[in-house]
C-alpha cells in the first residue's frame, strides 16, 4: 500500500509539473510571433536612434538591427516614441516587447529590466559654446555654473556624483540632444553628454556652435537593448540574432554605415 502511494504521489507530481511547464507564459518571444509583430520603444540619440524630420521616421543604427531582428522573427515593427526617462516604466508596464535606444548597461538599471550583450560602447564628456574659455572638468565644475543633462540616463547619475560643486539641470524630453540645445540657446553652461553620439549631431547641426571641453572622455559603457524582467527566453533569442549579426560582419556593415559621418 505504502509503495503504491509513494507511485501515486510520484505520477500526480510528474502530471502536476508537466501542466506547470505547459502553461509556463514564456514567453513574449511566443506572444510576439503569434501577433505577427513587435513592439519597439525609441528614444533619439544620434547616430542610433534618430527621426528623421523630413519622413517622421526613426532611422540609426539600431533602427537597422531593429529591422534585422523583425527580419528574424518573421514579424513586423510598431514604433512608440518616448524618452530616455521613460524607456524603463515603458518595459516594465508592457507598454512596448522591447527598448532599442542606446541605453547604457549599469547595476541599477539590470535590478529593473533584463540587457541583451552589448553591441557597441560610448563614453561622455562636456559640452560648451566654442567660445568658452573652459579646458577642462575643473574648470566648469564651479559654483554658479549649470550643467544641463538628460533626465534618466546614465550621464544624469554619473554628473550627479562626478560635478560637487556645479548645479546639474535635468531635461526630461523625446528630442534629439535636447541638452546640446539648451547650451546653445544659452540656458545653461555646459552639457554632459554621450560624445561620439554629440559629435556626430554637432557635425549635422554646426550652428550650435558648441564643442566638446577637451578634457579626457569619462565613463567608457557598454550599450544594450533592454527588455522587461524575466523574459530569458526572449533574452536569449536576442543575444543569438546579434551574435550572428556580428559573425556574418553585418553589425560591422551597420556600425561602419552610421559612423562613417565622424570621418
Amino acid at each position: 500500500m505504502i509503495a503504491k502511494w509513494t507511485l501515486g504521489v510520484v505520477v500526480a507530481g510528474m502530471l502536476i509539473a508537466g501542466a506547470s511547464a505547459a502553461a509556463e507564459p514564456d514567453s513574449l518571444l511566443s506572444q510576439i510571433k503569434e501577433r505577427g509583430s513587435i513592439v519597439i520603444c525609441e528614444a533619439a540619440y544620434p547616430p542610433y536612434n534618430v527621426k528623421n524630420p523630413k519622413t517622421s521616421e526613426w532611422e540609426g543604427l539600431d533602427v537597422d538591427l531593429e529591422t534585422e531582428i523583425a527580419k528574424d522573427l518573421g514579424v513586423k515593427i510598431q514604433r512608440v516614441d518616448t524618452s530616455f526617462a521613460a524607456l524603463i516604466p515603458s518595459i516594465n508596464t508592457h507598454k512596448c516587447d522591447l527598448s532599442t535606444a542606446a541605453t547604457y548597461i549599469t547595476p541599477a538599471r539590470a535590478e529593473q529590466v533584463l540587457f541583451t550583450r552589448p553591441f557597441a560602447a560610448e563614453t561622455k564628456t562636456v559640452f560648451v559654446p566654442v567660445n568658452s574659455p573652459a579646458k577642462t572638468y575643473a574648470d566648469i565644475d564651479k559654483d554658479g555654473v549649470t550643467i544641463v543633462t538628460r533626465s534618466g540616463t546614465a550621464e544624469e547619475t554619473y554628473a550627479k556624483h562626478f560635478f560637487k560643486h556645479a548645479k546639474i539641470k535635468l531635461l526630461t524630453s523625446d528630442a534629439t540632444q535636447p541638452h546640446l540645445l539648451e547650451v546653445a540657446a544659452g540656458r545653461a553652461d555646459a552639457a554632459f553628454a554621450g560624445y561620439v553620439g554629440s559629435l556626430i549631431f554637432m557635425k549635422q547641426n554646426p550652428n550650435l556652435k558648441l564643442r566638446p571641453i577637451g578634457d579626457k572622455p569619462l565613463d567608457p559603457t557598454p550599450f544594450a537593448f533592454m527588455l522587461p524582467r524575466g523574459e530569458y527566453h526572449f533574452q536569449q533569442y536576442l543575444d543569438v540574432v546579434l551574435n550572428d549579426l556580428e559573425r556574418s560582419g553585418k553589425l560591422k556593415e551597420i556600425t561602419d554605415k552610421w559612423m562613417s559621418s565622424l570621418k
